[in-house]
């Protein structure tokens, strides 16, 4: 039968234009193949090779050599020279390190090269080949000798357009970023030591888990640039299989869909990078570096099939990941709290959209329960992040589910509170009422508490207390009783009669008692109030439809103000008074039982309106002019007080002359006399070339006080340069305060190069760069200019030439040359006029006051010589 032909430059187009996204990745084909060869050699027989990479862009030419197996004609007629057949593939059975898979790796070259040139000599052999092509179909074949065995690959480029490729710097980048893990040492132009790492951090042995958590970050940080929280190492040996590391980003993510960076090997050849789908949807604060045999690459190896394989790791990186939320809230709670309260949207929006995931998370949530002043500390952890002045702590459900009391086997009560700025008041009277109440009121909260009450093995009954009674064994709104009770109860019944909201609805008030006394009332919700404000959130969204809008107001105005529900507190003392006089129709006791309910409003945050605000200040005047009229008074004359010492203060301001400000960088050093060379050589540095003061805590006080001094100098510098050799504590300290500064303040770290006296550098320092200097260096200050220069931070804020270039003592004695004037002369002058800005406006007759009298006469001569922005 006839058999099919085929178009060789034509298939080459079709890998250039639709296999290979990038032209570089023939060197990645090329060295892949080198690797597999050296492979088989070992397996064959033991011997460990290595792969060398040769780059002459001068001459368009590209080698890489291997000492592996080789080839005989056989091999070279048969796959070679044969497309899509693929010896490798065929011998992974024996070795499953190796990574070829297709046979049309080595095309690649063609998608560049003019010519390919590959001489080799298999093991065993005695004589060598030269095959040669220049992307056609036909090739030569030549029988040659080869001194050892192995393959080498010259690629000659076909045009100088594509000579970048093989500059070494990018083939030194593509090395480290394709084949990093390869275990076989890559040389690039006979470098000593490897290009690539080989061995992975999480592959060392014997090494604590603290030291393998450091190792990780830095490897991170290293190779991917970027900051982490948490990395979560990959081991994964039982059905599929994985390795690398997987981190918690510092990133808060809000969208569902954010990309990711997981940086994905295959056989530890670089696949592809960014993949939304390696992991799955929910962990979006997720990103890594993972190495697998599991994937099945496409053909041009920049993606993978999406199967059974990939499928199966993708869930167990899922699980990976909660199982190391879990081990950590077990064995380091605090900071398990710290990253779940950081990326708390990121799991309850997670928790929501995905259901496989709150399945698995549910238990790990953490929520706002009200602390109880007598219980014990456990896993108790308060949130310095609250606002609320009350005492909050954060726990799992579980955790909430075991402290609340009744049998096991029985349906337990979870009281919660899921009105938005409600929590504050019902923490307070719950602590009273010595019971837990749970927070819900943030965002996917409500549903998320709702949904867990319907997870398998759970038997929880919710009772929001800011919309209903708890049931009478755990109550914290109790009947009122008594004769004082009956006199509350007379004033509730009375304020449901006559209150009106700001739109003319009635307020519906009950009477209750409950603690702590101190509360006067407070607002519960409904249905309706909930649909008020979910039609709020419709109005408020411009995507909705113009039929959702017009329901959504039709619902606003149906129950605006419907849903008030006012309970007031029969154990307060001012409720107790006014319920006295609940009969009297005075207008003074109707602002006073309307009082009680903008108070309640005012708790509520979430009820305020503009017209509940209108009528907040309508009440409020009212209030002061009819009973208030003694503080309304004392109100005022504190107001006049202030407004005196207020002009009394803008006239001291005015009496001083106005200044113009300048920038400064804090030196950070210690006030050791054998630094002043790097001192004096930072001072030229920043004074005289950048127009800015060198500041140095030792020279100035700006406060008695010497923390409060540095603090003050530290707050007004605009750069930080610490001399870092000695780790002196001090300089730590400051440092310390420096980076813990959120503004974007260059710091600079300088170390000499070959202090016998130095101190390591704490472990938090050694993954900083930093400027390494000798102090009898003759061009010390340039060579600090060199290194500095490279901070792209630095150079942002320097280049800003805005700003008024700073006079120092030495500048100024440089400007006014020849004349020569005493120190403490040119240092009043200094203090007095710190910028050329401040020279431009001097005059003569001012400048002549801080002369001797002897030199007074040259204060015109002074001025203008102090005006050019050059040294004389």
């Amino acid at each position: 039968m006839p058999e099919m032909s085929f178009d060789f430059e034509g298939l080459i187009q079709m890998i250039a234009n639709n296999l290979y996204s990038e032209k570089k990745v023939f060197i990645r084909e090329l060295i892949q193949n080198a690797h597999d060869g050296i492979r088989r050699r070992t397996q064959r027989d033991g011997v460990v090779g290595r792969i060398d990479v040769e780059t002459r862009p001068q001459d368009l030419e590209i080698t890489i050599r291997d000492t592996g197996i080789g080839m005989n004609r056989e091999d070279l007629e048969g796959y070679l020279s044969n497309i899509g057949k693929s010896l490798t593939k065929e011998e992974r059975e024996r070795d499953n390190s190796l990574i070829g898979q297709f046979g049309i790796g080595f095309l690649a070259a063609f998608v560049v090269a003019s010519k390919v040139r590959v001489t080799t000599r298999k093991v065993g052999a005695k004589t060598g080949w030269l095959w040669e092509n220049e992307g056609s179909k036909e090739y030569r074949l030549t029988e040659c000798e080869v001194p050892a065995a192995g393959t080498t690959v010259t690629v000659t480029l076909a045009g100088a357009e594509d000579r970048g490729i093989i500059q070494e710097s990018e083939v030194r980048t593509l090395i480290r970023h394709y084949a990093d893990m390869l275990t076989i040492p890559i040389h690039l132009n006979g470098s000593q030591e490897p290009e690539n790492t080989m061995h992975m951090p999480w592959e060392r042995t014997g090494v604590t888990p603290m030291e393998l958590d450091y190792d990780l970050r830095v490897y991170v940080q290293r190779t991917l640039n970027d900051r982490v929280l948490e990395v979560i190492p990959v081991q994964l040996r039982n059905g599929v299989k994985a390795e690398g590391v997987l981190y918690i980003t510092p990133d808060r993510l809000y969208a569902v869909d954010q990309p990711r960076t997981i940086r994905l090997f295959q056989r530890r050849m670089f696949l592809c990078e960014d993949q939304p789908d390696i992991l799955p949807k929910w962990a979006r604060f997720i990103n890594g570096v993972i190495n697998t045999p599991d994937l099945t690459p496409t053909s041009a190896r920049d993606n993978y099939l999406r199967d059974d394989q990939w499928s199966a790791l993708r869930d167990a990186l899922g699980d990976l990941v909660i199982e190391h939320l879990e081990r950590l809230r077990d064995t380091q709670r605090k900071r398990f709290v710290d990253i779940a309260r950081y990326h708390r949207t990121s799991f309850t929006s997670a928790s929501y959209y995905y259901g496989d995931f709150f399945a698995k998370f549910a238990d790990l949530l953490l929520w706002r329960t009200n602390c109880l002043p007598d219980e014990p500390g456990g896993t108790t952890v308060s949130d310095p992040l609250n606002e609320t002045g009350t005492a909050v702590a954060l726990r799992t459900l579980p955790e909430i589910l075991e402290r609340l009391p009744g049998p096991e086997d029985e349906p337990k009560t979870l009281q919660c509170v899921t009105g938005m700025d409600a929590a504050r008041q019902y923490f307070e009277i719950a602590n009273a009422a010595g019971t837990t109440v749970v927070d819900a009121s943030f965002v996917f909260e409500p549903q998320l508490l709702d949904a867990y009450t319907r997870l398998p093995g759970v038997s929880l009954r919710l009772v929001h207390i800011d919309r209903e009674d708890a049931p009478s064994g755990d109550a914290i709104f109790r009947p009122t009783t008594g004769e004082e009770g009956a006199a509350v109860q007379g004033l509730a019944d009375r304020m449901s009669a006559v209150l009106r909201t700001p739109q003319g609805h009635n307020i519906r008030t009950e009477a209750r008692e409950f603690k702590p006394s101190d509360i006067t009332a407070v607002l519960r919700t409904d249905p309706r109030t909930d649909a008020q404000i979910e039609a709020e959130e419709v109005l408020r969204d411009p995507n909705a439809s113009p039929g959702a809008r017009e329901m959504a107001e039709a619902i606003q105005r149906m129950t605006v103000g419907t849903g008030h529900r006012l309970t007031i507190n029969a154990s307060n003392e001012l409720v107790q008074r006014l319920a006295a006089h609940h009969e009297n129709v005075s207008p003074e006791v109707g602002q006073l039982m309307l009082a009680l309910y903008h108070s309640a409003v005012l708790a509520n945050g979430q009820l305020i309106t503009a017209h509940a605000a209108a009528a907040f200040h309508d009440q409020l005047q009212q209030l002061m002019g009819r009973s208030l009229e003694a503080l309304d008074l004392e109100a005022r004359c504190r107001t006049l007080d202030d407004r005196l010492r207020a002009a009394q203060g803008r006239s001291r301001a005015t009496a001083e002359p106005s200044r113009s400000t300048h920038r400064s960088f804090f030196m950070i050093t210690p006030f050791a006399p054998r630094y002043r060379p790097v001192i004096d050589a930072c001072r030229e540095l920043v004074e005289q070339q950048w127009g800015y003061e060198l500041v140095v805590a030792s020279e100035r006080q700006e406060d008695h006080r010497l923390l409060d001094n540095v603090q003050v100098l530290m707050d007004g510098a605009d750069g930080f340069i610490a001399e870092i050799t000695d780790s002196n504590p001090n300089v730590m300290f400051e440092l310390g305060a420096a980076f813990a500064d959120r503004r974007e303040r260059p710091v600079i770290l300088l170390r000499e190069s070959a202090s016998a006296g130095a101190t390591a550098l704490p472990a938090d320092l050694q993954a900083l760069l930093y400027i390494a200097y000798a102090l009898d260096d003759p061009s010390l200050a340039e060579h600090l200019r060199a290194e500095m220069w490279k901070s792209r931070t630095l150079r942002a804020l320097v280049g800003d030439s805005q700003h008024p270039r700073y006079v120092g003592a030495k500048l100024l004695t440089e400007r006014i040359k020849p004349v020569v004037l005493a120190p403490e002369t040119i240092d009043k002058l200094a203090s007095r006029y710190r910028t050329t800005q401040d020279w431009l406006a001097a005059e003569p007759e001012e400048v002549a006051k801080l002369l001797k009298p002897e030199d007074q006469g040259l204060a015109p001569f002074i001025v203008d010589r102090a005006r050019k922005t050059e040294p004389a």
